[in-house]
Protein backbone atom coordinates (compact mmCIF):
# COMPACT_ATOMS: atom_id res chain seq x y z
CA UNK A 1 0.00 0.00 0.00
CA UNK A 2 1.71 3.48 -0.96
CA UNK A 3 -0.19 6.74 0.57
CA UNK A 4 0.37 9.80 -1.56
CA UNK A 5 1.36 12.91 0.25
CA UNK A 6 -1.23 15.07 0.85
CA UNK A 7 -1.98 17.24 -2.04
CA UNK A 8 -3.76 21.07 -2.34
CA UNK A 9 -4.94 22.63 -5.77
CA UNK A 10 -5.74 25.62 -6.64
CA UNK A 11 -9.65 26.77 -6.27
CA UNK A 12 -11.59 24.10 -8.82
CA UNK A 13 -14.36 25.27 -11.02
CA UNK A 14 -17.75 24.17 -9.68
CA UNK A 15 -18.65 22.39 -12.57
CA UNK A 16 -22.31 21.65 -10.80
CA UNK A 17 -23.17 25.46 -9.75
CA UNK A 18 -25.24 26.06 -13.52
CA UNK A 19 -27.12 23.88 -12.83
CA UNK A 20 -28.40 23.11 -8.82
CA UNK A 21 -30.66 20.41 -9.18
CA UNK A 22 -29.30 18.07 -11.46
CA UNK A 23 -31.22 15.12 -12.33
CA UNK A 24 -30.24 11.60 -11.80
CA UNK A 25 -29.49 10.65 -15.05
CA UNK A 26 -26.59 13.23 -14.98
CA UNK A 27 -24.02 11.39 -12.67
CA UNK A 28 -20.29 12.28 -12.72
CA UNK A 29 -19.28 9.22 -11.05
CA UNK A 30 -21.54 6.17 -12.56
CA UNK A 31 -19.45 3.12 -11.75
CA UNK A 32 -20.38 0.89 -8.96
CA UNK A 33 -18.25 0.90 -6.26
CA UNK A 34 -17.28 -2.72 -6.45
CA UNK A 35 -16.32 -2.39 -10.58
CA UNK A 36 -14.25 1.03 -9.64
CA UNK A 37 -10.70 1.94 -10.43
CA UNK A 38 -10.70 4.75 -8.18
CA UNK A 39 -12.99 5.68 -5.33
CA UNK A 40 -13.50 8.71 -4.13
CA UNK A 41 -14.65 8.97 -0.37
CA UNK A 42 -16.08 12.25 1.29
CA UNK A 43 -17.32 12.58 4.54
CA UNK A 44 -18.60 15.38 7.19
CA UNK A 45 -20.32 17.61 4.50
CA UNK A 46 -22.57 19.40 7.45
CA UNK A 47 -24.25 21.42 4.71
CA UNK A 48 -21.68 23.31 3.05
CA UNK A 49 -22.58 22.92 -0.61
CA UNK A 50 -19.84 25.18 -2.06
CA UNK A 51 -16.74 23.02 -0.18
CA UNK A 52 -19.06 20.23 -1.61
CA UNK A 53 -19.54 21.29 -5.31
CA UNK A 54 -15.95 22.30 -5.64
CA UNK A 55 -14.57 18.73 -4.17
CA UNK A 56 -16.76 17.12 -6.92
CA UNK A 57 -15.33 19.44 -9.76
CA UNK A 58 -11.60 18.66 -8.39
CA UNK A 59 -13.19 14.18 -8.31
CA UNK A 60 -14.32 14.63 -11.65
CA UNK A 61 -10.57 16.36 -12.69
CA UNK A 62 -9.08 13.32 -10.93
CA UNK A 63 -10.82 10.93 -12.98
CA UNK A 64 -12.46 9.66 -10.19
CA UNK A 65 -15.23 7.11 -11.60
CA UNK A 66 -16.50 6.41 -8.02
CA UNK A 67 -17.56 8.00 -5.13
CA UNK A 68 -18.80 7.10 -1.34
CA UNK A 69 -20.15 9.64 1.29
CA UNK A 70 -19.50 8.55 4.91
CA UNK A 71 -22.29 10.97 5.74
CA UNK A 72 -23.05 13.73 8.25
CA UNK A 73 -24.66 15.24 5.34
CA UNK A 74 -26.00 18.37 7.29
CA UNK A 75 -25.14 20.57 10.81
CA UNK A 76 -23.75 23.55 11.10
CA UNK A 77 -23.59 24.75 7.37
CA UNK A 78 -26.12 27.22 5.50
CA UNK A 79 -27.80 24.59 3.19
CA UNK A 80 -29.02 21.39 4.42
CA UNK A 81 -31.47 20.74 2.12
CA UNK A 82 -29.67 21.45 -0.79
CA UNK A 83 -26.43 19.37 0.35
CA UNK A 84 -28.98 16.59 1.03
CA UNK A 85 -30.66 17.17 -2.61
CA UNK A 86 -27.65 16.99 -4.46
CA UNK A 87 -25.85 13.83 -2.93
CA UNK A 88 -29.54 12.04 -3.97
CA UNK A 89 -29.52 13.91 -7.10
CA UNK A 90 -25.95 11.85 -8.56
CA UNK A 91 -26.94 8.89 -6.37
CA UNK A 92 -23.77 9.00 -4.36
CA UNK A 93 -24.04 5.73 -1.89
CA UNK A 94 -24.07 7.12 1.69
CA UNK A 95 -23.98 5.75 5.13
CA UNK A 96 -25.71 7.43 8.38
CA UNK A 97 -23.61 9.88 10.04
CA UNK A 98 -24.78 11.22 13.73
CA UNK A 99 -25.83 14.37 12.32
CA UNK A 100 -27.91 12.30 10.12
CA UNK A 101 -28.63 10.04 12.61
CA UNK A 102 -30.07 12.70 15.23
CA UNK A 103 -32.23 14.53 12.73
CA UNK A 104 -34.07 11.72 11.27
CA UNK A 105 -34.68 10.75 14.76
CA UNK A 106 -35.95 14.31 16.11
CA UNK A 107 -33.38 13.55 19.10
CA UNK A 108 -32.07 16.98 21.36
CA UNK A 109 -28.35 16.58 19.88
CA UNK A 110 -26.06 14.82 17.33
CA UNK A 111 -24.83 12.40 20.06
CA UNK A 112 -21.56 13.72 20.90
CA UNK A 113 -19.78 14.45 24.26
CA UNK A 114 -18.90 18.28 24.59
CA UNK A 115 -15.85 19.30 26.33
CA UNK A 116 -17.39 21.80 28.68
CA UNK A 117 -21.29 23.00 29.25
CA UNK A 118 -20.37 26.16 26.80
CA UNK A 119 -19.73 23.84 23.85
CA UNK A 120 -22.57 21.38 24.90
CA UNK A 121 -24.80 24.92 24.67
CA UNK A 122 -23.10 25.99 21.16
CA UNK A 123 -23.65 22.48 19.67
CA UNK A 124 -27.16 22.86 20.77
CA UNK A 125 -27.48 25.64 18.90
CA UNK A 126 -26.28 24.43 15.74
CA UNK A 127 -28.62 21.43 15.93
CA UNK A 128 -31.73 22.88 16.22
CA UNK A 129 -31.22 25.62 13.96
CA UNK A 130 -30.14 22.64 11.42
CA UNK A 131 -33.23 20.82 12.52
CA UNK A 132 -35.93 23.55 12.42
CA UNK A 133 -34.88 24.28 8.45
CA UNK A 134 -34.75 20.71 7.62
CA UNK A 135 -37.74 19.47 4.85
CA UNK A 136 -39.63 16.51 6.04
CA UNK A 137 -38.12 14.54 2.72
CA UNK A 138 -34.36 15.22 4.02
CA UNK A 139 -35.48 14.04 7.08
CA UNK A 140 -37.21 10.79 5.69
CA UNK A 141 -34.16 10.30 3.49
CA UNK A 142 -31.48 10.89 6.10
CA UNK A 143 -33.58 7.99 8.15
CA UNK A 144 -33.16 5.56 5.30
CA UNK A 145 -29.47 6.07 5.07
CA UNK A 146 -27.51 2.53 6.06
CA UNK A 147 -25.10 2.73 9.08
CA UNK A 148 -22.26 1.25 7.07
CA UNK A 149 -21.48 -0.64 3.67
CA UNK A 150 -19.17 -3.29 2.18
CA UNK A 151 -17.52 -4.01 -1.17
CA UNK A 152 -15.34 -6.66 -2.55
CA UNK A 153 -12.90 -4.81 -4.39
CA UNK A 154 -9.87 -6.21 -5.80
CA UNK A 155 -7.05 -4.55 -3.62
CA UNK A 156 -10.04 -6.39 -0.82
CA UNK A 157 -12.87 -6.14 1.40
CA UNK A 158 -13.82 -2.68 2.00
CA UNK A 159 -16.28 -1.66 5.13
CA UNK A 160 -17.58 2.72 5.23
CA UNK A 161 -18.76 3.43 8.54
CA UNK A 162 -19.01 7.19 10.07
CA UNK A 163 -17.37 6.72 13.32
CA UNK A 164 -16.82 3.12 13.52
CA UNK A 165 -18.67 -0.14 13.43
CA UNK A 166 -19.61 0.93 16.86
CA UNK A 167 -21.07 4.28 16.84
CA UNK A 168 -22.15 7.09 14.40
CA UNK A 169 -20.64 9.06 16.73
CA UNK A 170 -17.02 7.11 17.86
CA UNK A 171 -13.71 8.47 16.79
CA UNK A 172 -11.18 6.79 15.35
CA UNK A 173 -8.29 9.47 15.33
CA UNK A 174 -4.83 9.30 14.07
CA UNK A 175 -3.77 9.34 17.93
CA UNK A 176 -6.08 6.56 18.40
CA UNK A 177 -4.25 3.40 19.98
CA UNK A 178 -3.54 0.75 16.81
CA UNK A 179 -5.18 -1.86 18.75
CA UNK A 180 -8.41 -0.30 19.20
CA UNK A 181 -7.85 0.51 15.17
CA UNK A 182 -7.40 -2.59 14.62
CA UNK A 183 -10.14 -4.41 16.42
CA UNK A 184 -12.72 -2.25 15.00
CA UNK A 185 -11.49 -3.13 11.38
CA UNK A 186 -10.99 -7.09 12.64
CA UNK A 187 -14.94 -6.77 14.09
CA UNK A 188 -16.64 -5.50 10.70
CA UNK A 189 -14.36 -8.69 8.88
CA UNK A 190 -12.55 -6.13 6.70
CA UNK A 191 -9.07 -5.36 5.00
CA UNK A 192 -10.18 -1.82 4.70
CA UNK A 193 -11.81 0.58 7.25
CA UNK A 194 -13.15 3.76 5.98
CA UNK A 195 -14.56 5.90 8.47
CA UNK A 196 -14.32 9.82 8.80
CA UNK A 197 -16.54 12.01 12.00
CA UNK A 198 -12.80 13.21 12.83
CA UNK A 199 -13.19 15.54 10.02
CA UNK A 200 -9.20 14.87 10.52
CA UNK A 201 -7.86 12.07 7.13
CA UNK A 202 -4.94 10.41 7.55
CA UNK A 203 -3.73 6.73 6.32
CA UNK A 204 -2.58 3.71 8.83
CA UNK A 205 -1.98 0.01 8.16
CA UNK A 206 -1.85 -2.28 11.36
CA UNK A 207 -0.24 -5.54 11.17
CA UNK A 208 2.02 -7.86 13.53
CA UNK A 209 1.94 -10.68 15.88
CA UNK A 210 0.56 -11.63 19.07
CA UNK A 211 2.21 -13.74 21.54
CA UNK A 212 -0.01 -16.47 23.70
CA UNK A 213 2.25 -17.24 26.55
CA UNK A 214 -0.14 -19.52 28.29
CA UNK A 215 -3.13 -22.21 27.35
CA UNK A 216 -5.37 -23.80 29.55
CA UNK A 217 -8.78 -24.30 28.70
CA UNK A 218 -11.49 -26.67 29.57
CA UNK A 219 -11.41 -28.02 26.65
CA UNK A 220 -7.41 -28.77 26.87
CA UNK A 221 -8.64 -32.59 26.58
CA UNK A 222 -10.31 -31.91 23.21
CA UNK A 223 -7.62 -29.58 21.87
CA UNK A 224 -4.81 -32.52 22.48
CA UNK A 225 -6.97 -35.30 21.03
CA UNK A 226 -7.12 -33.63 17.84
CA UNK A 227 -4.26 -31.10 17.56
CA UNK A 228 -1.68 -32.53 19.85
CA UNK A 229 -0.02 -30.68 22.53
CA UNK A 230 -0.61 -26.72 22.43
CA UNK A 231 3.10 -25.10 22.52
CA UNK A 232 3.37 -21.90 23.99
CA UNK A 233 4.74 -19.45 23.97
CA UNK A 234 3.33 -19.23 20.24
CA UNK A 235 3.12 -16.19 17.89
CA UNK A 236 -0.37 -15.03 15.78
CA UNK A 237 0.07 -13.46 12.88
CA UNK A 238 -2.42 -10.39 12.66
CA UNK A 239 -3.71 -9.77 9.23
CA UNK A 240 -3.06 -6.92 8.31
CA UNK A 241 -6.01 -4.10 8.22
CA UNK A 242 -5.67 -0.81 6.60
CA UNK A 243 -8.03 2.30 8.01
CA UNK A 244 -8.56 5.45 6.09
CA UNK A 245 -10.06 8.30 7.15
CA UNK A 246 -11.63 10.82 4.78
CA UNK A 247 -11.46 14.31 6.94
CA UNK A 248 -14.11 16.12 5.80
CA UNK A 249 -15.37 18.31 3.38
CA UNK A 250 -17.54 21.35 5.16
CA UNK A 251 -15.39 21.74 8.22
CA UNK A 252 -12.16 20.61 7.81
CA UNK A 253 -9.65 20.55 11.37
CA UNK A 254 -6.65 19.60 9.81
CA UNK A 255 -5.24 23.31 10.16
CA UNK A 256 -6.42 24.57 7.39
CA UNK A 257 -9.39 26.02 5.46
CA UNK A 258 -9.55 23.66 2.59
CA UNK A 259 -11.83 20.44 1.82
CA UNK A 260 -10.36 17.42 2.65
CA UNK A 261 -11.50 13.77 0.79
CA UNK A 262 -9.23 10.38 -0.26
CA UNK A 263 -9.42 8.31 -3.10
CA UNK A 264 -8.76 4.95 -3.17
CA UNK A 265 -6.99 3.04 -5.76
CA UNK A 266 -9.06 -0.33 -6.33
CA UNK A 267 -6.31 -2.37 -7.56
CA UNK A 268 -3.18 -1.60 -5.88
CA UNK A 269 -5.00 0.00 -2.67
CA UNK A 270 -2.68 3.07 -2.69
CA UNK A 271 -4.70 6.33 -1.04
CA UNK A 272 -4.22 9.49 -2.20
CA UNK A 273 -5.55 11.85 0.66
CA UNK A 274 -6.55 15.58 -0.98
CA UNK A 275 -6.73 18.69 0.07
CA UNK A 276 -9.15 21.49 -2.30
CA UNK A 277 -9.56 25.15 -1.46
CA UNK A 278 -13.14 26.43 -1.83
CA UNK A 279 -14.55 30.29 -1.89
CA UNK A 280 -15.04 29.95 2.27
CA UNK A 281 -15.98 33.20 2.55
CA UNK A 282 -19.04 32.51 0.23
CA UNK A 283 -20.00 30.03 2.58
CA UNK A 284 -19.41 32.01 5.48
CA UNK A 285 -22.02 34.79 3.88
CA UNK A 286 -24.71 32.35 3.26
CA UNK A 287 -24.39 31.62 7.59
CA UNK A 288 -24.61 35.24 8.06
CA UNK A 289 -27.83 35.58 5.69
CA UNK A 290 -29.64 32.33 7.23
CA UNK A 291 -29.18 33.40 10.33
CA UNK A 292 -26.81 30.43 11.48
CA UNK A 293 -25.71 30.97 14.97
CA UNK A 294 -22.48 33.74 13.93
CA UNK A 295 -20.17 31.68 16.18
CA UNK A 296 -19.86 29.08 13.56
CA UNK A 297 -19.34 31.60 10.73
CA UNK A 298 -16.37 32.73 12.71
CA UNK A 299 -14.87 29.75 13.97
CA UNK A 300 -15.08 28.45 10.33
CA UNK A 301 -13.33 31.20 8.43
CA UNK A 302 -10.45 30.58 10.91
CA UNK A 303 -10.57 26.80 10.83
CA UNK A 304 -11.48 26.46 14.18
CA UNK A 305 -13.64 23.28 15.25
CA UNK A 306 -17.03 24.59 15.07
CA UNK A 307 -17.65 22.82 18.83
CA UNK A 308 -15.37 21.30 21.01
CA UNK A 309 -16.05 17.66 21.89
CA UNK A 310 -14.68 14.57 23.61
CA UNK A 311 -13.11 12.39 20.99
CA UNK A 312 -10.85 9.70 23.41
CA UNK A 313 -11.33 5.95 22.63
CA UNK A 314 -9.23 3.72 25.46
CA UNK A 315 -7.74 0.72 25.06
CA UNK A 316 -7.72 -1.42 28.32
CA UNK A 317 -4.56 -3.41 27.04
Amino acid sequence: MHVAALVLVGRAATFLMSNPNPRPTERAFPTPAEKASRIGILSCIHGNLEALDTALADLRAREVDSLLCLGDLVGYGPFPDETVARIRALGIPTVLGCWDEGIAEENETCGCTFVSEEEGQLGAMAFWWTRARVSDGTKSYLGTLPMGMAFDLPCGRLVAFHGSPNSTSEYLTESTHELVLFERAASAGCDILVCGHTHVPYVKQVAGTLEVRAENTVKDPIYRARYGELETPRLVTLAPKTIINAGSVGEPRHGGLAATYAILDTDSGDVELCEVEYDVEKTVHAMRAREVPETFAERLLHGQELTGKHKEVYCAC
